[in-house]
């Protein structure tokens, strides 16, 4: 664990410069602490909607139909991995094993931020999966926030041309930031320069939530400046303002575990943007993330909304605790295979072939 619980209680919500060397040191905490605490937030999502079971199909389980378009591409399964980690030789292992069974299932994934490697050129390798996973659709990270901190757009720029991005993620983490004991707190004024980068991307730009929510006036400023797609990166997975508190002194500890529920569920927060996307005419892909842990959520996000359903934690853990006898990509094909598999059975026994067919089965919602 890094030494960060020594500062002084005062520090904690003082500004420190991160350099390479903090982030190292967190993207290693950050990885030990996911693969060892319980940093989920307490929320049982999807819980109110359910789909009428259908006795008589009518037709083959192999029949079902899972393919999704998203940001130009159809791929195999409405799954996306998310961005977790990078920038150590650990996170590489990681990301490598992921890029690779993503490959494998025709699914995109999401990069840790590569805030590191604009810092310090060296760490590309770090991020560069391209070369495991050459036919595999890519999407770069950095904390939107960062844009406050001197990160420009030719930084971004040089990122997708560098690591061969597919599509860039802007992500808001106001509650991460506040906890981190190294964190960029001025959220000021971000809202034009996400603008300038939407539309100045030769790729599509996606705006993500990390675990507290979006809410439909905030989705609909960023849509009204031309971003590409919304993960609304709900409450109900990974805490990452606890897993921050983890990382701090007393101070620090006790505002994580304060904060540890803190925001909108994530079905609760898709809905409430479905409805604003339908009402308004916008048609804008949303991401479900925040708790997704198997192919019955999936289901439920898809029939919420959804475009895709956005998975973490579970192919983290896969990926950097495989069991006895496999190897981590073994164990993470294994993950996503089973998200398949729970998939295709939900769509199956509620009579739905085709992911479209999905939101017409639910029986109770608050849709």
């Amino acid at each position: 664990m890094s030494n960060l619980k020594n500062l002084d209680k005062s520090d904690i919500l003082s500004y420190t410069e991160d350099t390479p060397v903090l982030m190292e040191s967190r993207k290693n905490d950050h990885i030990q602490i996911c693969k060892d605490k319980d940093v989920e937030s307490k929320c049982d999502i999807f819980s109110k909607i359910r789909f009428y079971p259908e006795a008589l199909p009518e037709f083959n389980l192999t029949d079902v139909e899972m393919k999704q378009s998203f940001f130009g591409k159809t791929f195999d399964l409405p799954l996306l991995i998310t961005g977790m980690t990078g920038g150590v030789e650990k996170g590489q292992e990681i990301n490598e094993a992921l890029a690779a069974a993503a490959e494998k299932y025709n699914i995109p994934m999401g990069l840790g931020s590569q805030k590191i490697m604009i810092k310090d050129p060296k760490y590309k390798k770090l991020f560069n999966v391209r070369k495991v996973a050459p036919n595999l659709f890519i999407i770069g990270n950095l904390g939107a926030v960062s844009l406050n901190y001197g990160i420009k757009l030719d930084d971004i720029k040089r990122l997708v041309d560098d690591l061969e991005l597919n599509a860039f993620a802007l992500h808001l983490n106001a509650l991460q930031e506040s906890i981190q004991p190294e964190g960029e707190r001025n959220f000021a004024n971000l809202l034009s320069k996400i603008e300038l980068i939407a539309k100045s991307l030769q790729v599509p730009l996606l705006i993500k939530e990390v675990g507290s929510g979006m809410s439909p006036s905030t989705f609909q400023k960023l849509v009204s400046v031309g971003v590409s797609g919304v993960d609304i990166g709900g409450k109900g997975g990974t805490s990452w303002g606890y897993i921050e508190g983890l990382r701090s002194n007393k101070e620090g500890q006790r505002l994580g575990e304060l904060f540890k529920n803190w925001g909108i569920p994530t079905d609760e927060s898709l809905i409430l943007c479905s409805r604003r996307n339908k009402e308004l005419g916008y048609n804008i892909p949303l991401v479900a993330t925040g708790g997704i842990r198997n192919g019955l959520h999936v289901a439920k996000a898809v029939a919420a909304g959804a475009t895709m359903a956005g998975v973490g934690l579970p192919l983290f853990r896969a990926a950097i605790s495989p069991e006895k006898g496999e190897t981590a990509l073994e164990s993470v094909e294994k993950e996503i295979s089973f998200f398949k598999k729970s998939l295709s059975i939900a769509m199956f026994c509620s009579g739905a072939q085709k992911l479209s067919e999905l939101s017409s089965r639910v029986v109770r919602e608050a849709l």
